[in-house]
């Protein structure tokens, strides 16, 4: 018996899109799934479009967002997650209303995960293509092998979104998206799940579509900030769960003091970090002598724009 894939849709008013999607997962070449669809209170027909499908695919299941969960992807994403662990999932593989499954998308990735117990999940590459010009399609180059998947993503040598990902059910029942986050919620989980070592397979295939258009939640406009201000957020939240949890590494050191001194000033994290760096022998007396140096370099940098200033 083929094992079972538990797909979790997200929408939120995509009448315009959603068959596509459903489409492409009802011409999977592995066909033991079931796609759980939570919507966030779509306004739209959304509703009435995956029903139709529900009427003609029993596979298909349509669950409206609770007010136990957030408003936003991150509750909707949890939401689904929580179905899944309630039957018993095997096997989960997020997904999202507006992007598009390689035929082999499930198969590749199940024959990759389901024979290996010792694996956490299995990651793929994706491509994209505009909405608006079929044509422009583009294949990022990825390299998704690293001897530290936590570093790697922090820092953006390995780019991958939760659609890449298909997940042994067992190990991702364990985390939840922050439902605090409006944006980037997936590079805070994946960046937390990463410091851990999970242990993962990689197929070298391009599996989905990412769709590029003007609504989409990472390329609308940004006039009130809120992806940079989410973003200083996330940048926060890293830093205090690996703190926590005592998984920094030099990557991480350097990354974070980079950011709490360039990104957005705020000095007293970094002399936070010099004083968990001093505390741990496995740190390298240079890395305590950098931290120093740029405390040191912005404070006086800071004296000496303030001055600056009071001439002008």
């Amino acid at each position: 018996m083929k094992p079972l894939v538990t797909i979790l849709l997200a929408t939120f008013n995509r009448s315009n899109l959603i068959a596509e999607t459903l489409n492409s997962i009802v011409s999977q070449t592995y066909s033991n799934w079931e796609c759980i669809v939570i919507d966030d209170n779509s306004t739209d027909s959304t509703e009435e479009i995956v029903c139709e499908y529900i009427k003609n695919d029993n596979r298909f299941s349509y669950y409206k967002k609770t007010e136990k969960y957030k408003k936003g992807l991150s509750g909707t994403r949890n939401h689904g997650l929580d179905i899944a662990i309630s039957r018993n999932a095997e096997f989960i593989q997020f997904f999202d209303d507006d992007d598009l499954m390689c035929p082999n998308n499930i198969e590749a990735k199940i024959l990759s995960l389901a024979p290996k117990s010792d694996l956490n999940f299995t990651i793929s590459k994706f491509e994209k293509f505009d909405h608006d010009d079929r044509s422009n399609v583009s294949r990022p180059i990825f390299k998704l092998s690293h001897s530290h998947m936590g570093d790697a993503i922090l820092v953006g040598d390995l780019k991958v979104n939760i659609q890449c990902i298909l997940w042994r059910a067992i190990y991702i029942k364990k985390f939840r998206f922050d439902e605090h986050l409006l944006y980037a919620e997936e590079w805070e989980l994946l960046t937390r799940i990463g410091y851990l070592n999970p242990t993962y397979d990689i197929v070298d295939e391009y599996l989905f579509k990412y769709r590029k258009h003007k609504k989409s939640l990472t390329m609308g406009d940004d006039l009130d900030f809120s992806r940079r201000k989410t973003s200083a957020i996330i940048r926060i939240k890293i830093y205090e769960y690996l703190t926590i949890n005592r998984l920094h590494t030099k990557k991480s050191i350097l990354f974070l003091a980079k950011t709490f001194l360039i990104d957005s000033y705020q000095p007293y994290y970094v002399k936070a970090l010099l004083e968990y760096v001093s505390q741990n022998k496995e740190f390298s007396l240079k890395l305590r002598l950098y931290l120093k140096s740029v405390l040191y370099i912005s404070k006086v940098s800071n004296k000496i724009i303030g001055k600056l200033a009071t001439w002008v």
